[in-house]
Order: structure tokens, then sequence, then C-alpha cells
């Protein structure tokens, strides 16, 4: 038998992600040597609905996975998600909000110390990683919007209200009030 083995307890390790409403957690599977990560976005169902809660958190689950497989000693199962139903009448079961892998050690024991370390490590990076992930959406996001907006401003201006203006101010209008309504945001600057 490996370290660890106080019997029944909490997760070995518990990370909320507060601006996602995403919860990660580590924890034993019931036999030897055998860990599970659990994926729960029950919180962020409840703001965005179950299939996009569900295609975010398969998202982080995937990053998760990939980073842990750079773990040795330890091999990786596939991702699964509780929400499948066996029952032909509905595809999902909505009370089902989280996706699961499990972590298998090569030698068949726990280790409950060297993988907290290795999956808070994994934790650290896949934050890092999706931070960036959510800040590219959100600047092509803002980017898709000010278009928007331009090409609105622009039919506007092309209209009979204002049919007196010179084409030199309607392009100066365009740039100036574009900049005014969409500043520009971080990288763009």
């Amino acid at each position: 038998m490996g370290e660890g083995e106080e019997g029944f307890c909490a997760a070995l390790v518990e990370h909320r992600l507060n601006r996602t409403g995403l919860l990660v957690k580590l924890d034993k599977g019931f036999d030897e040597g055998v860990y599970c990560v659990y994926v729960h976005y029950d919180d962020l169902a409840a703001r965005i609905g179950n299939v996009a809660a569900r295609r975010e958190a398969m998202r982080y689950g995937t990053l998760i996975l990939e980073q842990m497989g750079r773990t040795a000693g330890y091999a990786l199962g596939d991702i699964e998600d509780a929400s499948r139903s066996s029952d032909p009448r509905r595809r999902r079961d909505l009370e089902c909000t989280f996706l699961s892998f499990p972590i298998t050690a090569n030698d068949g024991c726990f280790h409950d110390t060297a993988l907290k370390q290795q999956f808070r490590l994994a934790l650290l990076r896949v934050d890092q990683e999706w931070d960036q992930i959510k800040a590219r959406r959100d600047m092509q996001r803002h980017r898709g919007r000010r278009e928007v907006f331009r090409q609105r401003l622009g039919t506007l201006l092309d209209g009979e209200a204002y049919r007196q203006v010179d084409a030199a101010t309607k392009e100066r209008l365009l740039a100036e009030v574009t900049a005014l309504a969409f500043p520009a945001k971080g990288l763009e600057r």
C-alpha cells in the first residue's frame, strides 16, 4: 500500500474558478492507485445553460488532461461525461453536471503528496492558458462588435440625412466615433 491511507476524506485538491463557476477536484478512486479528476459545472450551467457550460467544462478538462499527461508514472483515461443518459427518451441527465477522468499510478499505489503537487502545478499552467484563451476570445468579440458598429454607422452616414456631408468628413466621423464607442484594449493600443 502507498501513502495516504487514512480512509475516507475530502477531495485531495479542490480548485474553484470563481470567474467561470467551474469547480475542479482531485480525489482518490475506489481502486488502489487510482485517482479521479472531476470538473463540476453546475454553477456555470445556472448562469449560461447546460450545453454552453458543458462545452466550457470540456475545454477546461481537456487542458487539465493535457497538462497531467506530462506527469511521469501515471496513465490517464478519457474524459467521461456523467450527464450522458442511458435512457433512450433523453440524451442527457441535466442533474449530472460534471466531467471526470481517471489517473492511474503505474505501480498501482497511492502517492497523494506527489500527485497533489503535480496536480496543483498543472492547474497553475491551465489557469494561465485559460486566461490567455479567454482574453483572445474577448478581444475577438470586441473587434467584431466594433466592426459591426462601424458598418452601421457607415450605413447611417450614407443615408439621406447626411447627404450634404463630404466623404472626408464621413471617414473622419467613422474613425473617431468608432474609437470613442470602442476604445482600444490591451494589445490593440
